[in-house]
């Protein structure tokens, strides 16, 4: 399997300027001086539209802009954080969702047509805004393609009010793939000593520059990875956003185990012994009886859950042995991994295979010891009213299953997903005095136009929760359709007491289709995602948060991909997704 890039990146780099002079994207070293002398503003119009009166959108960054610098606003933009920075300014770093392993992709017989790939591995953004105008000052990559980690999802500056002596930033993968830690990440051979499974916690020390993984975190698809304030030592919590769910058929017997997202605690004595590894990993397991799963907790029945957190082994969270090895299930008397599509599946090989390694050893692990298992646990923040940091918010995305779906049983099932409100004791963040659902999704089919779908990032305000929507296929509509419940995604806010109801909504006229500088059918309303929501009042005065869109079906560059099974054809497509950072205004919050 080859791993090189030559040909592609001259594909690219042709392609690229050709796309970037057709889409309106902003050239390098372009500027607006007109309104905004001091920094760059995006010339592309707003990707969000307010829907509650009164809110503002102002579109900042739009994939493919270019600062003078040479800085580039890449695809993907997912998490975002901010700290108010020296003078009137504030620095802002924001996670690219990018990863050179094609998504989605058919092992059997690829081809350019039926497999997608990034340009880059994932990176992660540091902006520099101006506060009086939110124009773009500065940017870096501090975190780039060439360290080879992939999808970085949602991210959390920690500060001293989460008891960090240093501001420290994590950011997250969400892949269960193997890779080299390079440029050229994918595919590696199968057994090369340089392979590494991802989905590790990165943690950035923003002053310095240093980053490290912390492998203690927990080898699984990490969306995010959120301290919670108010213990006398670090607690992180960080949930696992699986890629498939299910019963693991062939390894327990079927439905025995109808779901395989966890919710994990890392706890660390202080912040310097957390950035050197030496804390525990913790998993969340049910006190309540008959109650160990999703699926237990019917919709209406206000069930409300006690538990706590039990300590995983050190070799099972770190994913790996003594000498320093990869865990594989063999180290440690696990069955292998499922082959019949129950688990994740290996990319590089044709027959499906399930990967066997630290991602496995987890799920095992926690399957065999009753951890609860929810269905896909996406963002998580804590409440920031005072006196009630110990309460905090899990985004459950669901499966999004249609009634006529054949896995769609009352013991595998979920539609819109949920947001849990899970209750720390103050004293012990070991130890959960209640699990309950704050906003409930299956209690309406899919595509009901008054219900949350498929919630993704969280944000926390006096009064209640800001809610993304990442939707899936089952709720989705085509472009342009004239159904009642035709929607594309949206921001809502549920507040604590009262009925949640949307913000803004996300605006996908720029997918021109075949008029489109990607010559393709325009995507179906709900294939854009609202993603990485923040509150940031501290820097742009109340009511104000940072927010991206992920435009995935609208292209703005893109070339063959590479060749990796010699059959002389590309094996996928090389795409830049557009996407775009904005601040909203919301009167009120």
């Amino acid at each position: 399997m080859g791993r090189s890039r030559t040909l592609a990146a001259a594909t690219a780099a042709a392609a690229a300027a050709a796309t970037l002079a057709l889409s309106g994207v902003t050239p390098a070293g372009a500027h607006d001086d007109d309104h905004h002398p001091d920094g760059f503003r995006t010339s592309r119009p707003a990707m969000l539209t307010p829907v509650r009166a009164g809110v503002e959108v102002m579109p900042l960054l739009s994939v493919g802009d270019a600062l003078a610098s040479g800085y580039r606003f890449e695809a993907i933009p997912d998490g975002i954080s901010l700290l108010r920075g020296r003078h009137d300014q504030v620095d802002v770093y924001v996670n690219h969702e990018t990863s050179k392993i094609p998504f989605p992709y058919s092992t059997a017989a690829p081809t350019a047509a039926n497999g997608e790939n990034d340009f880059d591995n994932a990176q992660l953004s540091h902006l520099v805004l101006n506060r009086s105008d939110a124009a773009t000052l500065s940017g870096e990559m501090v975190i780039d393609s060439s360290e080879g980690y992939q999808r970085f999802c949602s991210n959390y500056l920690a500060t001293e009010r989460e008891g960090f002596r240093r501001p420290t930033l994590f950011t997250n993968e969400e892949t269960p793939d193997y890779v080299y830690r390079d440029e050229a990440s994918w595919p590696p051979v199968p057994g090369d000593p340089g392979e590494q499974e991802a989905g590790v916690v990165v943690a950035l020390d923003v002053k310095s520059g240093r980053h490290v993984p912390i492998y203690g975190m927990g080898r699984h698809n990490h969306e995010n990875s959120v301290p919670v304030p108010g213990y006398d030592k670090p607690v992180v919590l960080s949930g696992d956003d699986t890629f498939t769910s299910g019963p693991l058929t062939g390894v327990f017997p079927a439905g025995a185990v109808p779901a395989q997202s966890q919710l994990y605690s890392y706890i660390a004595r202080n912040s310097q012994s957390l950035m050197k590894d030496k804390g525990d990993l913790w998993a969340f397991v049910s006190d309540t009886p008959g109650v160990k799963n999703y699926y237990d907790v019917l919709p209406g029945s206000g069930t409300d859950v006690e538990g706590h957190f039990i300590k995983v082994p050190k070799n099972i969270a770190t994913g790996m042995n003594a000498d320093g090895t990869t865990l594989k299930a063999a180290d440690v008397g696990f069955p292998a991994p499922p082959n019949n599509g129950s688990w994740q599946t290996d990319l590089r090989l044709t027959t499906p295979t399930g990967i066997d390694g630290p991602q496995w050893a987890l799920e095992y692990w926690s399957d065999i010891n009753n951890v609860f298992q929810f269905v896909r646990i996406e963002d998580i923040a804590y409440d920031k009213r005072p006196g009630m940091h110990n309460v905090v918010y899990l985004a459950d995305s669901g499966r999004g299953r249609r009634a006529d779906q054949s896995l769609d049983t009352p013991n595998f099932r979920s539609t819109n997903g949920r947001i849990w409100r899970m209750v720390l004791d103050k004293d012990d963040p070991t130890r959960v005095t209640s699990l309950s659902v704050l906003v409930e999704g299956d209690d309406n089919p899919v595509k009901t136009l008054a219900e949350v779908h498929q919630p993704d990032n969280l944000e926390s305000t006096a009064t209640g929760l800001l809610i993304t929507e990442d939707p899936g296929s089952s709720q989705q509509f085509p472009s342009g359709s004239t159904d009642a419940n035709a929607t594309t995604a949206r921001l809502w806010f549920a507040p604590f007491s009262g009925t949640p109801e949307v913000i803004v909504k996300v605006d996908q006229s720029a997918d021109g289709g075949t008029t489109d500088v990607d010559g393709r059918a325009p995507g179906n309303w709900g294939a854009w995602e609202s993603t990485g929501v923040v509150d940031a009042s501290s820097a742009f005065g109340p009511g104000a948060f940072l927010i991206n869109v992920q435009a995935h079906t609208l292209w703005v560059e893109q070339a063959p991909g590479d060749d990796n099974n010699a059959d002389g054809q590309p094996d996928f497509t090389y795409k830049r997704e557009g996407g775009q950072l904005a601040l909203i205004r919301v009167p009120g919050l």
